[in-house]
């Protein structure tokens, strides 16, 4: 019994200490875009630039993420794969958001109408994304909109 207590008073110092030294991790922009229609889905590539300001390397774990194009909700999109994040850098990480095509043909409409206005597009992803290190797996806020150009946008087709 008591090895017991001693087994869980240790992991509580460690649990605390761990979450002492922990820093968000820091999300600068995307880059890079490219788009691709495959069996009834859209698949969203981009290189998002992340920070991890920890000692230790922290992993992306598959997160469902709300995308919204020029203002229009286009339904929510999966990052599919796990993505590992150095320690202490700052580096451009591929990302691939998978969604329905229904979803997209949504913001059509308001896409064309800003472009022909001069606006441009917005493309916003929005949610928590699920990361971490072992079992201390916290959920970081995203809410990033880049702004795309006319030669941006039309470079998908």
């Amino acid at each position: 019994m008591k090895q017991l207590l001693l087994m869980l008073a240790l992991f509580s110092v460690i649990g605390a200490k761990a979450e002492q030294a922990y820093k968000d991790i820091i999300f600068y922009g995307m880059e890079n875009f490219d788009v691709a229609k495959k069996n009834g889905k859209v698949y969203v590539s981009f290189d998002y630039i992340i920070e991890n300001p920890n000692w230790y390397a922290a992993t992306v774990m598959p997160s469902s993420l709300a995308l919204i194009i020029a203002d229009m909700a286009c339904g929510d999109v999966v990052v599919e794969d796990k993505i590992k994040l150095a320690a202490r850098t700052k580096a451009a990480y591929r990302f691939t958001l998978v969604g329905e095509s229904s979803q997209f043909a949504k913001s059509t409409f308001s896409s064309i109408w800003n472009l022909m206005t001069g606006k441009g597009i917005s493309f916003t992803i929005r949610g928590k994304l699920k990361a971490g290190v072992f079992i201390f797996r916290p959920k970081w806020k995203v809410d990033y909109t880049y702004n795309m150009t006319y030669d941006e946008f039309l470079s998908f087709f």
